[in-house]
């Protein structure tokens, strides 16, 4: 017993060893992103300022967000996970990716008929960027989901009653425009 488990741990020392190299020479880099969308659920422009993290060619990026141009009577906060994979790395000057999307958004209206409403997205889409400069990225994608949706509203009439979370679906279509900076 003693025995197969030291072959196997003399015959695993170089695999671990390899990945230990490798793992230290694709160390990730961190760095900064504007996202700025066009919610088809919602028809509205969100900008999501975010956190970046790019390690060989994957991406994730965490953020805040909100309307910039929100009425007087509504209020759009949004929180943003965003996944970037780009299948043939990020070194060329037009990147292609996939990208995949977890977003929360609370919308307080505070019109005649106040209601507040707690969206959740799950999006994935396809996209591309183009190298601006050394660590500068813009780029562009097209993201289809699912969405669900909990409203709560004081007003007594039928048509405002609260809903859930999964009581309603649908699909939605979104647009987003980026800037991307590594340091």
């Amino acid at each position: 017993m003693i025995r197969s488990i030291l072959i196997i741990q003399i015959l695993l020392f170089p695999v671990v060893l390899q990945a230990q190299k490798t793992d230290t020479e694709n160390t990730g880099e961190l760095g900064f992103s504007l996202n700025t969308a066009f919610n088809g659920e919602l028809y509205t422009f969100l900008a999501t300022p975010s956190l970046a993290y790019l390690k060989g060619s994957s991406q994730l990026e965490l953020g805040m967000g909100f309307n910039p141009f929100d009425r007087a009577d509504q209020t759009l906060l949004s929180g943003d996970i965003n996944y970037k994979y780009f299948p043939n790395g990020i070194d060329r000057k037009f990147n292609l990716y996939f990208v995949s999307q977890l977003a929360i958004i609370h919308n307080q209206r505070n019109t005649y008929y106040p209601a507040t409403y707690s969206y959740l997205f799950l999006n994935a889409g396809y996209g591309f960027q183009i190298k601006l400069f050394d660590g500068a990225y813009l780029g562009t994608n097209v993201k289809m989901g699912t969405f669900t949706y909990n409203k709560s509203s004081i007003n007594p009439y039928e048509g405002f009653q609260s809903t859930g979370f999964f009581d309603e679906t649908g699909f939605n279509l979104d647009f987003q425009l980026h800037l991307n900076y590594f340091f």
